[in-house]
């Protein structure tokens, strides 16, 4: 005897695994598609932060520009008494939270006059000369913008740098141009970027998670400001730049280093790598579940839709069986559409014939020899 399934087995396993199939598919896509998007999310948040940051520094050093500019064009700067000078550099630092210093220097190269925020005594700096920087190796950048400033007599910004009390500074450069022309002397300030700023507070408060940390690096990589501890693994060096727009994982930190263009700086972002993880687990558990949940109900409906399509050819399969019989037939009442209402259609005419041809007088053979 040849064994066969009947058909609404076979429909409905059909149906249960086409559910199963759609179902991880589709629950597969949202996991890759959500995981995508966590990591892209985390990428923009740090281009984020680097911009706020970046925007924020850039603000405030033009700021500081467009008052050292307006402080080089006062008349008091052509004067040959150095005393005055330095009385009118003090009141400036001190009417402003934007400088940490200012620096005159001739145009020969000795300091004239200097003023710090921190009412230092100056005198023991007056008559340095900038000349001799060349000779330095971490001032010689800015020894090379001073004599750009006073070549183009164009303003210059230069480096960013760490002070020695631990204020972050960028530094200025404007020529000082007489009546005639003639480059008379040329002003050096360092902007106090994170003091009165709270540059380190807004920092902490844009961390992107509470173990995490941003931290900002110069051009070689060396770090001048930091919210959060960055291992020391993660210190992205000189070649920095080269790891922007890349994840680097290291000392259980996932990082992102993107460069700050007008600021020449980097930010460096970091979470740690296990508050990511964490995340993607329950993401995929979460996925995972919902999966499930959907898959059954998928099942659950493809049995239903499996018995309400193979209901009436169940129905009509048995009527059939009592025409071929000759026994009495049921009307069927289940609803159907296309080819199978067809069908039914055809079962009831059979039917119908067949009640006639049982209901109608056997004809005598008598009466049929007449």
């Amino acid at each position: 005897m040849k064994f066969s399934f009947s058909l609404y087995f076979q429909i409905t396993i059909l149906f249960v695994l086409l559910s199963i199939f759609s179902v991880l598919g589709a629950g597969s896509l949202n996991y890759l598609e959500s995981r995508k998007i966590i990591i892209d999310q985390f990428n923009k948040s740090m281009l984020d932060t680097a911009s706020i940051i970046g925007s924020s520094l850039s603000d405030k050093a033009d700021d500081a520009a467009e008052a050292i500019m307006r402080l080089s064009r006062h008349q008091v700067l052509h004067s040959a008494d150095s005393a005055e000078i330095q009385r009118f550099l003090q009141v400036a630092v001190d009417s402003s939270s934007l400088f940490n210093n200012i620096y005159y220097f001739s145009p020969e190269g000795p300091l004239k006059a200097a003023a710090y925020a921190d009412g230092r005594d100056v005198a023991r700096y007056v008559g340095e000369n900038f000349l001799t920087y060349a000779d330095q190796e971490k001032t010689h950048d800015v020894y090379l913008d001073l004599v750009r400033a006073l070549e183009t007599r164009t303003p210059v910004f230069s480096a960013f740098f760490k002070s020695a009390t631990g204020i972050l500074m960028n530094s200025f450069i404007v020529p000082v141009v007489g009546d005639e022309g003639n480059v008379v002397g040329l002003l050096s300030c360092g902007i106090a970027l994170d003091s009165s700023f709270k540059l380190l507070e807004m920092m902490k408060t844009l961390k992107p998670h509470p173990d995490g940390y941003i931290a900002l690096v110069d051009v070689e990589g060396k770090l001048l400001l930091s919210a959060g501890e960055m291992p020391a693994e993660l210190a992205p060096g000189r070649n920095w730049a080269s790891r922007e727009d890349k994840l680097v994982s290291a000392a259980g930190y996932l990082q992102a280093v993107i460069s700050m263009e007008k600021a020449g700086l980097g930010v460096c972002c970091g979470v740690p790598e296990s508050a990511v993880t964490s995340l993607l687990k329950r993401l995929h558990d979460a996925n995972v579940l919902f999966t499930l949940l959907v898959g059954i109900l998928a099942s659950l409906a493809g049995i239903v839709a499996a018995y309400i399509l193979v209901s009436p050819l169940t129905a009509l399969v048995n009527g059939l069986r009592k025409l071929q019989k000759g026994d009495a037939a049921p009307r069927l009442t289940c609803r159907a559409s296309g080819e199978i209402a067809e069908a039914i259609t055809i079962y009831h005419e059979m039917r119908e014939q067949q009640q006639r041809a049982l209901s109608s007088p056997a004809t005598s053979p008598d009466t049929s020899a007449k």
